[in-house]
């Protein structure tokens, strides 16, 4: 075997690689045993609707890298999984946690899952492995899919079923499973050298051990954080995550080595559609972000683009953020409709009892949640905002919307240090990240008339806002049948339980079927299965409350909004 029979684990020390934060997992017991995952439910042909792109448009956007990583690609595809030797990037394994199977095409000549991209990376602190990384793209948390009867519906830009959690947990597993057996590990380190990479099998051991030792260095300090937390994180589960808390913990606790800057995920969300956005004044669920280039940057930054931090309060900031790509993943958005109910696959629109139902959504809804035409993107004539070039979203106080604050409340309060990087000791979250992200714009849009001609079209004037208000986003409502669950933490299975009072609203339900039920419009949430992941509203972060808009309705009353709610 030669010097692969010399590869010998030999990480760091006795308990080695006790990490189990690789991705922002923190290691509090995050996820499910893979052997009760759902069983599969993406691998039949999926019907796509008409949103605006074709087919070419949508597997470009599963697949465009906008910067981020978190390992190498060739290890990721030699990697096993922590038990058994089945590989970890097999399509059965990854659509168990909610990634959608792709085929391949001129956009994924590689057979990825949607979500899933490849960079070439050469980063000063990633030296021990130049070459081809792999990261996630945005289609992997705003790609969706129903089941109906056996068929898939695709729901582009639509919410995902990804468990990001239990992904970065059985990953660290199947790395420490890598480097603690050196029958496993040579049997990694074969299927690496055999794909042509540059590198020899004692090179290979020596990447690997520095990869490690990079992601205990992060767990190290997010555990010692979290053992002196006031609260343990929530668990998000299948098709929700604290994205905002988690990426701060990314992007300013980890490379600053500041774990006063850490802070549990205890606000997990439900990941928003994306259709509209780029028209919209403020977003994320609670309006706090105004200008598109700063909002997607930051993103980018929280979800693992490289970067310097020691550059963040420099007037060059070093970072890895595919700024071209940001920008024409924003052009692609513009272009993106929320989808047409079905009929053919759903079931007819009852238009009579619709009808009924829009004379209940102007009396009880409109009021917040505007009507807007899904192809121009604009207020209807008698919407009070007819004509605006952008879709002015009404914001509601918490203590009016009274659903769970934890997401606005948090985003507002949370303060990070910056002072060992020079910065000052104590200052508002928002405004580190508005820093960091509106520096790297503006060093980009001033290195070319090309790329301030750019920024120009997808800011249209937005100034680099922050803001921590105290309420809630409402948001338009065309497409919302197909973003179940409900409200922004996904705590209202259906749109039946929303027009609920909240103390008749489920309090445990179950999540990880796909399976649609239009009547009701949400998901299928029935008793346990194998694989449910139960919803408990009781848990922080989780309440079902508030949002009592439409709840006195009579049942015929209610049955006819819904059906109006089905057209838009």
């Amino acid at each position: 075997m030669g010097k692969l029979g010399r590869i010998v684990p030999n990480f760091v020390g006795g308990s080695a690689i006790v990490f189990t934060v690789l991705l922002g997992v923190t290691g509090v017991g995050h996820g499910q045993n893979p052997s009760n995952y759902p069983a599969i439910q993406s691998r039949s042909e999926a019907s796509y609707l008409d949103q605006g792109w074709g087919y070419d448009t949508a597997q470009w956007w599963y697949h465009v890298s906008q910067g981020t990583v978190f390992m190498p690609y060739q290890w990721f595809t030699s990697l096993e999984q922590a038990s058994g030797n089945e590989l970890f990037a097999t399509a059965d394994h990854l659509e168990r946690l909610g990634f959608l199977a792709d085929l391949p095409s001129a956009s994924n000549p590689r057979g990825l899952p949607v979500g899933f991209s490849i960079r070439q990376l050469d980063w000063p602190s990633k030296q021990y492995w130049k070459g081809e990384w792999v990261g996630f793209t945005c289609a992997a948390c705003h790609t969706g899919q129903l089941r109906y009867h056996g068929q898939q519906i695709r729901i582009d830009g639509g919410p995902s079923h990804l468990d990001i959690e239990t992904f970065g947990d059985e990953l660290a597993a199947a790395l420490i499973a890598t480097a603690t057996s050196m029958p496993r590990f040579t049997r990694f380190a074969m299927r690496v050298l055999a794909t042509g990479a540059a590198t020899t099998a004692d090179d290979l051991q020596s990447s690997f051990q520095s990869f490690l030792r990079e992601q205990q260095a992060r767990s190290s300090l997010f555990e010692a954080a979290q053992d002196v937390a006031p609260e343990v994180p929530t668990v998000s589960g299948l098709g929700r995550l604290d994205a905002v808390n988690r990426g701060g913990n990314l992007l300013l606790a980890a490379p600053l080595g500041e774990p006063k800057n850490y802070i549990p995920t205890t606000a997990p969300v439900s990941y928003p559609a994306l259709w509209d956005t780029p028209y919209m004044d403020w977003v994320l669920y609670n309006a706090s972000i105004r200008q598109p280039m700063t909002r997607n940057v930051i993103e980018d930054l929280g979800v693992g683009a490289p970067i310097d931090p020691t550059t963040f309060l420099s007037d060059k900031i070093v970072h890895g953020v595919l700024m071209d790509s940001i920008v024409s993943i924003h052009r692609a958005l513009t272009r993106l409709e929320s989808p047409r109910w079905p009929e053919d696959l759903l079931g007819k629109i009852d238009l009579d009892k619709a009808g009924q139902g829009e004379t209940i959504y102007r009396q009880n809804c409109a009021g917040c949640h505007v009507l807007i035409d899904r192809g121009t993107h604009q207020p209807f004539a008698g919407s009070g905002a007819a004509g605006s070039a952008e879709i002015s979203v009404t914001t509601v106080p918490l203590d009016q919307i009274k659903t769970d604050p934890r997401q606005a409340v948090i985003f507002a309060a949370r303060a990070i240090s910056l002072a060992k990087i020079g910065g000052p000791a104590s200052i508002p979250y928002m405004d580190a990240a508005k820093a960091v992200a509106g520096g790297i714009v503006e060093q980009w849009r001033n290195q070319s008339p090309a790329n301030a001609q750019a920024e120009n079209e997808v800011d249209k004037g937005r100034p680099n806002e922050f803001r921590g208000i105290s309420a809630y986003r409402a948001r338009p409502l065309n497409g919302t049948w197909a973003t179940a669950p409900f409200l922004h933490n996904g705590s209202v299975p259906s749109l039946y339980d929303l027009l609920l009072p909240p103390a008749q609203r489920p309090k445990i339900f179950y999540i990880g079927s796909w399976e649609f039920d239009p009547v009701h419009v949400g998901i299928e949430t029935g008793s346990p299965f194998a694989g449910a992941f139960a919803f408990d509203t009781r848990l922080p972060g989780n309440a079902n409350s508030g949002h009592e808009y439409g709840t006195s309705l009579s049942e015929p009353e209610r049955m006819a909004l819904i059906e109006f709610l089905k057209t838009l």
